[in-house]
């Protein structure tokens, strides 16, 4: 039962409500270990045990990080559904944790940015499926009790500072403009939206090299 909410918060609910329709039911439903760690292409980033790293700049602090170079190379490399979960995987669980929506920390803090903030790095495809689901499913709830009051304060965003990174993070900045809570939330959900597509374009690739791979063997 969907608690009574004004029309910001119907906004977002209904953008989810697509995203999560069209984008993330091709994104997790029955996602194999096999599709999670594919690499289309020897340049792939992808989410390695730190002795297998193969770029410098690589993020995350304990056994296994996400590949990284910076300066970004031109073009930027493919990365795998296991590097794109963990860049959106806790994201949306993330945001609840923001003042916006009732939680202890700032935006400007960069909890949500996986850059600036050691974001949770999974080694199957269950424990991110599971995160990203649970994450999405704690935001609706988030954004249904919201009143517009809460949707309309503005809060500053974070920002990167021009410096090398520490610790497999970059370094946070100085607050970033103030923007209403609902260009945090929609940017969130665009975030999710956008690289959830990925992940359902790479299973589409991965599904047509398994069936070409069948059909070469059958021949």
């Amino acid at each position: 039962m969907r608690l009574m909410t004004g029309k910001p918060a119907e906004t977002l609910l209904e953008l989810m409500y697509q995203i999560e329709y069209f984008t993330l039911g091709r994104a997790w439903a029955a996602l194999t270990d096999d599709e999670f760690f594919w690499e289309p292409f020897t340049t792939t980033w992808s989410i390695r045990r730190r002795v297998e790293c193969r770029t410098s700049n690589p993020f995350g602090a304990g056994e296994w990080v996400a590949d990284f170079e910076i300066p970004e190379p031109t073009p930027v490399p493919v990365t795998t559904i296991a590097w794109l979960y963990w860049h959106i995987g806790s994201m949306p669980g993330r945001l609840c944790d923001i003042d916006l929506l009732r939680g202890m920390r700032t935006m400007a803090s960069g909890l949500t940015s996986p850059y600036l903030t050691h974001h949770p790095i999974f080694s199957s495809a269950a424990e991110a499926v599971s995160a990203l689901r649970d994450g999405w499913r704690r935001l609706r709830g988030a954004i249904e009790r919201a009143d517009d009051d809460q949707l309309e304060v503005t809060t500053a965003g974070y920002t990167y500072a021009v410096e090398p990174p520490r610790g497999g993070l970059c370094v946070v900045g100085p607050p970033g403009p103030a923007q209403p809570a609902t260009h945090f939330i929609a940017g969130t959900l665009n975030e999710v939206g956008h690289h959830g597509t990925q992940i359902g374009a790479l299973r589409d690739a991965c599904a047509w090299r398994r069936s070409t791979a069948a059909a070469d063997t059958a021949t």
